[in-house]
Protein backbone atom coordinates (compact mmCIF):
# COMPACT_ATOMS: atom_id res chain seq x y z
CA UNK A 1 0.00 0.00 0.00
CA UNK A 2 2.81 2.57 0.88
CA UNK A 3 4.61 1.79 -2.24
CA UNK A 4 1.09 2.53 -4.12
CA UNK A 5 0.75 5.58 -2.55
CA UNK A 6 4.36 7.14 -2.83
CA UNK A 7 3.73 6.36 -6.88
CA UNK A 8 0.57 7.79 -7.20
CA UNK A 9 1.89 11.02 -5.30
CA UNK A 10 5.00 11.22 -7.90
CA UNK A 11 2.38 10.73 -10.86
CA UNK A 12 0.14 13.44 -8.98
CA UNK A 13 3.21 15.69 -8.46
CA UNK A 14 4.13 15.35 -11.70
CA UNK A 15 0.47 16.52 -13.23
CA UNK A 16 0.35 19.68 -10.51
CA UNK A 17 3.64 20.72 -12.00
CA UNK A 18 2.01 21.04 -15.34
CA UNK A 19 0.06 23.73 -14.28
CA UNK A 20 2.27 25.58 -11.68
CA UNK A 21 2.65 29.21 -13.01
CA UNK A 22 6.06 30.87 -14.42
CA UNK A 23 8.47 33.08 -12.05
CA UNK A 24 8.72 35.75 -14.26
CA UNK A 25 7.32 39.37 -14.63
CA UNK A 26 7.52 41.74 -12.29
CA UNK A 27 5.00 39.67 -10.25
CA UNK A 28 7.45 36.89 -9.93
CA UNK A 29 7.60 36.87 -6.22
CA UNK A 30 4.08 35.75 -5.72
CA UNK A 31 4.77 32.99 -8.14
CA UNK A 32 7.22 31.99 -6.18
CA UNK A 33 5.88 31.85 -2.82
CA UNK A 34 2.80 29.86 -4.49
CA UNK A 35 5.43 27.46 -6.43
CA UNK A 36 7.29 27.22 -2.73
CA UNK A 37 3.78 26.60 -1.05
CA UNK A 38 2.91 23.58 -3.32
CA UNK A 39 5.84 21.95 -3.08
CA UNK A 40 6.79 21.86 0.36
CA UNK A 41 5.13 18.74 0.34
CA UNK A 42 2.60 17.20 1.35
CA UNK A 43 0.11 13.92 0.64
CA UNK A 44 -1.98 14.71 -2.02
CA UNK A 45 -4.82 13.10 -0.73
CA UNK A 46 -7.60 15.36 -2.30
CA UNK A 47 -6.11 14.92 -5.86
CA UNK A 48 -5.57 11.30 -5.27
CA UNK A 49 -9.47 10.54 -4.05
CA UNK A 50 -10.42 12.44 -7.29
CA UNK A 51 -7.91 10.54 -9.11
CA UNK A 52 -9.13 7.17 -8.15
CA UNK A 53 -12.88 8.43 -7.84
CA UNK A 54 -12.76 9.10 -11.20
CA UNK A 55 -10.78 5.43 -11.81
CA UNK A 56 -14.27 3.70 -10.38
CA UNK A 57 -16.55 4.71 -13.03
CA UNK A 58 -14.42 5.07 -16.10
CA UNK A 59 -12.65 2.80 -18.63
CA UNK A 60 -9.74 5.34 -18.90
CA UNK A 61 -6.97 6.84 -16.76
CA UNK A 62 -7.89 9.87 -16.92
CA UNK A 63 -7.23 13.52 -19.59
CA UNK A 64 -6.29 17.04 -18.91
CA UNK A 65 -10.06 17.56 -17.79
CA UNK A 66 -9.09 15.28 -14.99
CA UNK A 67 -5.77 16.71 -14.43
CA UNK A 68 -7.19 20.49 -14.28
CA UNK A 69 -9.25 19.63 -11.49
CA UNK A 70 -7.17 17.51 -9.54
CA UNK A 71 -4.41 20.55 -9.85
CA UNK A 72 -7.04 23.31 -9.09
CA UNK A 73 -8.01 21.10 -5.58
CA UNK A 74 -4.47 20.93 -4.58
CA UNK A 75 -4.22 24.59 -5.22
CA UNK A 76 -7.50 25.27 -3.07
CA UNK A 77 -5.75 22.99 0.01
CA UNK A 78 -2.87 24.69 -0.32
CA UNK A 79 -4.20 28.13 -0.17
CA UNK A 80 -6.14 27.34 2.78
CA UNK A 81 -3.06 26.41 4.79
CA UNK A 82 -1.33 29.60 3.59
CA UNK A 83 -3.84 31.82 5.45
CA UNK A 84 -4.17 29.51 8.10
CA UNK A 85 -0.74 30.11 8.90
CA UNK A 86 -0.97 33.73 8.70
CA UNK A 87 -0.32 35.50 12.31
CA UNK A 88 -4.43 36.81 12.63
CA UNK A 89 -5.27 33.14 11.92
CA UNK A 90 -2.75 30.13 13.86
CA UNK A 91 0.27 32.58 13.73
CA UNK A 92 2.30 29.05 12.37
CA UNK A 93 5.92 29.85 11.17
CA UNK A 94 6.78 26.16 10.16
CA UNK A 95 4.52 24.26 7.90
CA UNK A 96 5.73 20.64 7.21
CA UNK A 97 8.64 21.01 8.87
CA UNK A 98 9.74 24.44 6.40
CA UNK A 99 9.02 27.98 7.31
CA UNK A 100 5.02 28.29 6.87
CA UNK A 101 4.81 30.83 3.45
CA UNK A 102 4.57 34.24 5.45
CA UNK A 103 7.44 32.91 7.37
CA UNK A 104 9.63 32.84 4.15
CA UNK A 105 7.97 35.66 2.06
CA UNK A 106 6.64 38.24 4.55
CA UNK A 107 3.09 38.65 5.50
CA UNK A 108 1.56 40.36 2.59
CA UNK A 109 2.84 37.94 0.05
CA UNK A 110 1.44 35.27 2.42
CA UNK A 111 -1.87 36.70 1.75
CA UNK A 112 -1.65 37.07 -1.46
CA UNK A 113 -0.11 33.87 -2.15
CA UNK A 114 -3.20 32.56 -0.62
CA UNK A 115 -5.74 34.63 -2.93
CA UNK A 116 -3.63 33.65 -6.00
CA UNK A 117 -3.65 30.11 -5.12
CA UNK A 118 -7.18 30.75 -4.82
CA UNK A 119 -7.79 32.23 -7.84
CA UNK A 120 -5.24 30.62 -10.22
CA UNK A 121 -7.30 27.20 -9.04
CA UNK A 122 -10.39 28.21 -10.44
CA UNK A 123 -8.84 29.67 -14.15
CA UNK A 124 -6.93 26.18 -14.15
CA UNK A 125 -10.40 24.12 -13.65
CA UNK A 126 -12.14 26.31 -16.06
CA UNK A 127 -9.10 25.31 -19.09
CA UNK A 128 -11.08 22.35 -18.77
CA UNK A 129 -14.03 23.38 -21.14
CA UNK A 130 -11.39 24.18 -23.65
CA UNK A 131 -9.77 20.62 -23.95
CA UNK A 132 -13.56 19.45 -23.18
CA UNK A 133 -13.60 21.10 -26.81
CA UNK A 134 -17.48 20.95 -28.76
CA UNK A 135 -18.26 17.49 -26.59
CA UNK A 136 -21.84 18.29 -24.73
CA UNK A 137 -21.38 15.71 -22.67
CA UNK A 138 -17.67 16.28 -21.45
CA UNK A 139 -18.91 20.35 -21.06
CA UNK A 140 -21.40 19.45 -18.82
CA UNK A 141 -19.84 17.53 -16.57
CA UNK A 142 -16.99 20.41 -16.05
CA UNK A 143 -19.73 22.43 -15.14
CA UNK A 144 -21.10 20.58 -12.67
CA UNK A 145 -17.86 19.43 -11.43
CA UNK A 146 -16.93 23.23 -11.27
CA UNK A 147 -20.22 24.21 -9.30
CA UNK A 148 -18.98 21.48 -6.80
CA UNK A 149 -15.48 22.77 -6.49
CA UNK A 150 -16.78 26.38 -5.84
CA UNK A 151 -19.09 25.49 -3.18
CA UNK A 152 -17.51 22.92 -1.20
CA UNK A 153 -14.52 25.74 -1.11
CA UNK A 154 -16.98 28.27 -0.29
CA UNK A 155 -19.42 29.93 2.38
CA UNK A 156 -21.44 26.70 2.38
CA UNK A 157 -17.61 24.55 2.70
CA UNK A 158 -14.58 25.08 3.63
CA UNK A 159 -14.70 28.97 4.60
CA UNK A 160 -17.93 28.06 6.74
CA UNK A 161 -15.78 25.61 9.16
CA UNK A 162 -12.91 28.21 9.14
CA UNK A 163 -15.36 30.55 10.64
CA UNK A 164 -16.93 28.59 12.88
CA UNK A 165 -13.74 27.37 13.92
CA UNK A 166 -12.01 31.10 14.92
CA UNK A 167 -15.15 31.81 16.17
CA UNK A 168 -14.30 28.77 18.61
CA UNK A 169 -11.23 29.85 19.73
CA UNK A 170 -10.85 31.11 23.69
CA UNK A 171 -14.49 29.45 24.32
CA UNK A 172 -15.12 26.50 26.59
CA UNK A 173 -17.39 23.66 26.42
CA UNK A 174 -19.87 25.21 27.79
CA UNK A 175 -20.12 26.99 24.82
CA UNK A 176 -18.65 24.38 22.08
CA UNK A 177 -20.47 21.71 21.80
CA UNK A 178 -20.18 18.69 19.79
CA UNK A 179 -22.71 20.53 17.39
CA UNK A 180 -20.19 23.09 16.85
CA UNK A 181 -16.94 21.24 16.70
CA UNK A 182 -18.72 18.41 13.83
CA UNK A 183 -19.75 21.31 12.15
CA UNK A 184 -16.44 22.83 11.61
CA UNK A 185 -14.75 19.23 10.72
CA UNK A 186 -17.61 18.72 8.32
CA UNK A 187 -16.92 21.91 6.53
CA UNK A 188 -13.22 22.62 6.98
CA UNK A 189 -12.18 19.49 6.73
CA UNK A 190 -14.84 17.23 5.03
CA UNK A 191 -16.37 19.40 2.65
CA UNK A 192 -12.89 18.95 0.04
CA UNK A 193 -12.82 15.60 0.34
CA UNK A 194 -16.37 15.15 -0.47
CA UNK A 195 -15.42 17.70 -3.54
CA UNK A 196 -12.53 15.56 -4.63
CA UNK A 197 -14.49 12.41 -4.77
CA UNK A 198 -17.83 13.71 -5.84
CA UNK A 199 -15.03 16.21 -8.80
CA UNK A 200 -13.53 12.74 -9.81
CA UNK A 201 -17.24 10.76 -10.09
CA UNK A 202 -18.80 13.61 -11.95
CA UNK A 203 -16.36 14.00 -14.78
CA UNK A 204 -16.12 10.07 -15.15
CA UNK A 205 -20.19 10.23 -16.03
CA UNK A 206 -21.42 8.96 -12.54
CA UNK A 207 -24.98 9.62 -11.94
CA UNK A 208 -26.62 11.76 -9.31
CA UNK A 209 -27.30 8.88 -6.94
CA UNK A 210 -23.79 7.93 -7.67
CA UNK A 211 -22.18 10.93 -6.42
CA UNK A 212 -24.28 11.91 -3.26
CA UNK A 213 -23.27 8.26 -2.34
CA UNK A 214 -19.51 9.48 -2.65
CA UNK A 215 -20.72 13.31 -1.00
CA UNK A 216 -21.72 10.72 2.14
CA UNK A 217 -18.59 8.46 1.93
CA UNK A 218 -16.28 12.32 1.68
CA UNK A 219 -18.59 13.06 4.97
CA UNK A 220 -17.02 10.00 7.01
CA UNK A 221 -13.63 9.78 5.19
CA UNK A 222 -13.15 13.87 6.37
CA UNK A 223 -14.70 13.61 9.76
CA UNK A 224 -12.70 10.38 10.47
CA UNK A 225 -9.54 12.50 9.22
CA UNK A 226 -9.99 15.29 11.54
CA UNK A 227 -10.66 13.21 14.86
CA UNK A 228 -7.81 11.52 13.80
CA UNK A 229 -5.89 14.93 13.90
CA UNK A 230 -7.50 15.98 17.31
CA UNK A 231 -6.05 11.89 18.77
CA UNK A 232 -2.15 12.80 16.65
CA UNK A 233 -2.65 15.89 18.84
CA UNK A 234 -2.85 14.47 21.91
CA UNK A 235 -0.84 10.85 21.19
CA UNK A 236 1.92 12.02 18.71
CA UNK A 237 1.32 15.65 17.53
CA UNK A 238 5.20 16.49 16.37
CA UNK A 239 4.48 13.94 13.36
CA UNK A 240 1.93 16.73 12.59
CA UNK A 241 4.54 19.76 12.60
CA UNK A 242 3.56 20.83 16.30
CA UNK A 243 4.06 19.99 19.91
CA UNK A 244 2.22 17.01 21.54
CA UNK A 245 -0.50 18.69 23.24
CA UNK A 246 -0.67 22.42 21.28
CA UNK A 247 -4.53 21.84 21.51
CA UNK A 248 -4.62 21.57 25.42
CA UNK A 249 -2.17 24.30 25.99
CA UNK A 250 -4.19 26.72 24.09
CA UNK A 251 -7.37 25.59 25.72
CA UNK A 252 -8.65 24.38 22.80
CA UNK A 253 -11.99 22.45 22.25
CA UNK A 254 -11.48 19.49 20.32
CA UNK A 255 -13.58 16.04 19.42
CA UNK A 256 -11.25 13.90 22.07
CA UNK A 257 -11.32 16.45 24.39
CA UNK A 258 -15.20 16.18 24.56
CA UNK A 259 -15.13 12.43 24.49
CA UNK A 260 -12.40 11.13 25.32
CA UNK A 261 -9.45 9.57 23.84
CA UNK A 262 -11.07 5.74 23.82
CA UNK A 263 -14.57 6.84 22.25
CA UNK A 264 -12.83 9.56 19.93
CA UNK A 265 -10.70 6.36 18.70
CA UNK A 266 -14.19 4.21 18.26
CA UNK A 267 -15.74 6.79 15.97
CA UNK A 268 -13.00 7.07 13.85
CA UNK A 269 -12.90 3.48 13.16
CA UNK A 270 -17.10 3.34 12.73
CA UNK A 271 -16.66 6.47 11.00
CA UNK A 272 -13.99 4.77 8.06
CA UNK A 273 -15.80 1.19 8.25
CA UNK A 274 -19.07 3.24 7.49
CA UNK A 275 -17.22 4.88 4.13
CA UNK A 276 -15.67 1.71 2.93
CA UNK A 277 -19.33 -0.13 3.03
CA UNK A 278 -20.64 2.75 1.18
CA UNK A 279 -17.82 2.20 -1.32
CA UNK A 280 -18.87 -1.27 -1.61
CA UNK A 281 -21.97 -0.46 -2.72
CA UNK A 282 -20.51 1.59 -5.97
CA UNK A 283 -20.19 0.35 -9.37
CA UNK A 284 -16.79 0.52 -9.84
CA UNK A 285 -16.12 -0.91 -6.19
CA UNK A 286 -13.80 -4.13 -6.76
CA UNK A 287 -11.47 -1.88 -9.43
CA UNK A 288 -8.18 -1.44 -9.26
CA UNK A 289 -9.22 2.03 -8.05
CA UNK A 290 -12.15 1.13 -5.75
CA UNK A 291 -9.92 -1.40 -3.95
CA UNK A 292 -7.19 1.44 -3.34
CA UNK A 293 -9.72 3.76 -2.41
CA UNK A 294 -10.62 1.04 0.09
CA UNK A 295 -7.61 0.84 1.58
CA UNK A 296 -6.70 4.22 1.67
CA UNK A 297 -9.69 5.30 3.71
CA UNK A 298 -8.85 2.42 6.08
CA UNK A 299 -5.25 3.65 6.18
CA UNK A 300 -5.74 7.47 6.82
CA UNK A 301 -8.06 6.11 9.64
CA UNK A 302 -4.46 5.02 11.98
CA UNK A 303 -1.76 7.35 9.79
CA UNK A 304 0.80 8.81 12.23
CA UNK A 305 1.39 11.49 10.50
Amino acid sequence: MNDDIRQKTKEIDEIIAKYLPKEEGLAATVMQAMNYSINVGGKRIRPMLMMEAYRMFADDQGDEVLHRFMAAIEMIHTYSLCHDDLPAMDNDDMRRGMPSTHAKFGEAMGILAGDALLNYAFETAAGAFECAGDDPKKCRRCARALSILAKKAGIYGMIAGQVADIEAEDKDSSQVDMDVITFIHENKTAAMIESSLMIGATLAGADDKQVASLEKIGSDVGLAFQIRDDILDVTGGEALGKPVGSDERNGKVTYVSLVGLDKARQDVNDLSESAVAELSNLPGSSTAGGKFLSDLILGLAVRNR
